[in-house]
């Protein structure tokens, strides 16, 4: 599945974009799409980031649907 991931702030200026297109596998949760090489700058703040799914906090092992 195709997720959308939108960036603010500080994820926004690290990774130089608002927005990215991400391929996630069937059964993937919100921790996976970390694992995507062009986040890979976005790891030194991993305790930091929070995520959303379909505009709800969601942890990281909430699965994408």
């Amino acid at each position: 599945m195709r997720v959308r991931l939108l960036l603010f702030a500080s994820a926004r200026r690290l990774l130089g974009a608002s927005e990215l297109s991400i391929e996630a596998g069937a059964g993937a949760c919100v921790g996976d799409i970390l694992a995507d090489p062009r986040l890979a700058p976005l790891a030194p703040h991993a305790s930091s980031l929070r995520f959303a799914v379909n505009e709800e906090f969601a942890a990281l092992d909430r699965p994408l649907r």
